[in-house]
């Protein structure tokens, strides 16, 4: 990759896009900025080495969450109004979505953020070290999940696990 200007232009494109992936994944928003923050410390300290910036930083944002369940960083973009400003608009836009994650097991909510942030499922694959035909299989199951989450009307008590 490129330099620091590099690095810059990367963090201001891809800081808010990481929380809202990461909520999408199932974390909460202030848990989801302290890990994104600290990938992106992790992303600047490797930067020379990166070949895909996008994945490496949501990889190691996920690995950073399930290790711990947690993640602090001293360093984030609070007191950034227009960070701020994005990240709420995008938490905003998937308000319903991320609802609607909460409900899908672990495997299938972490494979399925990626796939909402433009991966395929050979990236998801890579990125996750599982096989591809696992990837496709799992969104199948979600897409089928969804489908039928979406079928039950409110105040409905039909069973939405199965």
């Amino acid at each position: 990759m490129g330099g620091h200007d590099d690095f810059d232009a990367f963090f201001r494109a891809d800081f808010a896009p990481l929380v809202a992936f990461l909520c999408k994944a199932g974390f909460e928003v202030e848990t989801a900025r302290d890990a994104a923050a600290e990938a992106m410390v992790h992303a600047l300290e490797a930067w020379h080495t990166l070949e895909d910036p996008r994945a490496w930083v949501r990889r190691v944002a996920g690995r950073l969450l399930d290790g711990t369940g947690d993640a602090r960083a001293d360093w984030t973009l609070a007191g950034d109004p227009r960070a701020d400003h994005e990240l709420a608009v995008l938490v905003d836009q998937h308000a319903g979505l991320i609802d609607l994650l909460a409900s899908l097991p672990g495997r299938q909510r972490m494979v399925l953020a990626w796939s909402l942030d433009g991966f395929t499922p050979a990236q998801i694959a890579d990125a996750l070290r599982i096989a591809p035909a696992t990837v496709r299989s799992t969104l199948r199951h979600v897409r089928e999940r969804l489908r039928r989450l979406r079928a039950v009307r409110p105040g409905d008590q039909r069973d939405r696990e199965r």
